[in-house]
């Protein structure tokens, strides 16, 4: 970071290597999907945070499940880190040339500096856990799962518990798939079948956290 550049002194950055598709057990290339999902470690106040890369509309979309903490400023001082060293990672490896965005006409970078960090917005009006409780992880998870359909993650009240056994017998599922396959990676672990259901309101959330890859 004191050098501006990602390879100064010879170190290994692993970060250009999972930008480029590589260290992933699906090994997907950043510049061939249109958002990446990042859950983000608060070390200082033991919390954990996702991050959400939209490239098409150059933000950052910050989801804290424990927003009345007083953590914003802490939060928000290691999600600009992130930031600072994704976007000398994206020039690195040369990911607006592969992805195809056009920074001279593009109308969400053109007025930006090339070194200009992406956009950091705060999320509101979703699920937040209980004051003193330590679910954070489980929260991020879901919100994931919600957000990876497409849509906000809606204003649902979540149930913790329910939450945790359900993720326990979808990983239960998992590994015995990975058995009966004999795999030994995830890499080799069968595909799931293609998901029919979609979240578009309120009545159908629980068919998609409840009954869905059962």
């Amino acid at each position: 970071m004191i050098h501006q550049n990602p390879n100064a002194g010879g170190q290994e950055h692993h970060l250009i290597e999972y930008i480029n598709g590589f260290r992933m057990h699906v090994a997907v290339p950043w510049h061939t999907v249109e958002d990446i999902f990042i859950l983000v470690n608060i070390k200082e106040k033991h919390h954990w945070v996702l991050t959400v890369l939209l490239f098409s509309e150059r933000c950052i979309f910050l989801y804290d499940s424990y927003e009345s903490s007083g953590y914003y400023a802490v939060v928000l001082a290691e999600i600009e880190k992130i930031a600072k060293i994704i976007l000398l990672c994206l020039h690195a490896c040369d990911f607006y040339v592969k992805q195809g965005i056009d920074l001279q006409n593009h109308p969400r970078y053109k007025e930006k500096e090339s070194l200009d960090t992406f956009d950091v917005l705060f999320e509101d009006d979703f699920p937040q856990q209980p004051s003193g409780s330590l679910d954070c992880g489980v929260f991020m998870v879901t919100y994931v799962e919600c957000l990876s359909y497409g849509h906000k993650v809606i204003a649902t009240e979540f149930n913790p518990n329910a939450l945790r056994t359900r993720y326990d017998a979808l990983l239960w599922n998992y590994g015995i798939r990975k058995q009966e396959a004999n795999a030994i990676s995830d890499v080799e672990e069968p595909l799931r079948h293609a998901r029919q259901n979609r979240i578009t309101s309120v009545t159908e959330v629980f068919d998609v956290l409840w009954l869905m890859d059962f």
